[in-house]
């Protein structure tokens, strides 16, 4: 800012301002920020006899109510009749229709309406099958039920003409083997089973000592004055009895 000699103030940086040209953005704002108005061509509206302001006359009434008589109702789509083919004799649409007697009819109408009579079968009883082999192999399991057992019994000769015929039966005799048994593995409960059972000699080869019971394991006699349990409990009561006293207050302070 600067002053002249009549003392007004002289801008010249407003002068530079307003000499500038404005950016071409200015026009395109004006020109695009006013909102667009919109010019429609309404059609002029026909109004028709129906439609007139105002209220009809009886002679328009009849005519209208004639005109919705013909134009307002449903149209019905014409009924086009299909003719059918002739259809072959053994199609069930080409046989007649059967025709029975009034009395036939009742009766086959009274025996439909009666319940089907109950159909009475005997009881039925499940036959086990019995398996001769059946041992237990394993403690608190069911028995093991085989069914090819006893095998069939091999074909023997009644008799032989000679020994030497007989010895060679046998010597050539071979037992079968099952499939199922060359592939079995034995337990150890079948092992040991197996195996004979030994017993003690009977009777021993020298006395065995009797063993002497326990105080507590001493039957009692025979008398009805004891129970079993009360017995034990008075064998007990004489075990502490028969024990020396211990006095330690007795043998601390006076001995």
């Amino acid at each position: 800012m600067s002053f002249n000699d009549e003392g007004e103030v002289s801008d010249k940086r407003g002068f530079e301002e307003e000499e500038k040209p404005e950016p071409s953005w200015v026009a395109w704002c004006e020109r695009n920020s006013h909102p667009i108005k919109r010019h429609l061509h309404r059609e002029e509206r026909c109004v028709t006899r129906w439609q007139k302001p105002g209220p009809m006359k009886k002679k328009e009434w009849k005519h209208f109510f004639q005109w919705a008589l013909r134009n307002a109702m449903p149209k019905e789509p014409p009924i086009v009749e299909v003719p059918i083919p002739c259809a072959p004799k053994y199609l069930p649409c080409a046989r007649e229709t059967r025709k029975m007697e009034m009395e036939a009819l009742v009766e086959k109408m009274e025996k439909l309406s009666k319940p089907l009579e109950r159909k009475s079968t005997p009881k039925y009883h499940s036959e086990k099958p019995f398996y001769p082999y059946s041992p237990i192999i394993v403690w608190g399991k069911p028995a093991h039920h085989d069914k090819g057992r006893p095998f069939p019994p091999p074909f023997i000769p009644c008799f032989f003409s000679n020994n030497e015929l007989e010895d060679d039966f046998w010597a050539s005799f071979r037992f079968k083997v099952r499939p199922a048994a060359l592939k079995a593995r034995p337990s150890p409960r079948i092992l040991s089973l197996s195996k004979p059972h030994v017993k003690p000699p009977n009777p021993p080869h020298c006395p065995i000592p009797k063993k002497t019971p326990e105080p507590l394991e001493v039957p009692p006699p025979k008398r009805k004055k004891f129970t079993p349990r009360g017995w034990k409990l008075h064998q007990i009561r004489l075990i502490y009895l028969s024990k020396p006293v211990s006095r330690p207050e007795f043998e601390y302070f006076y001995m």
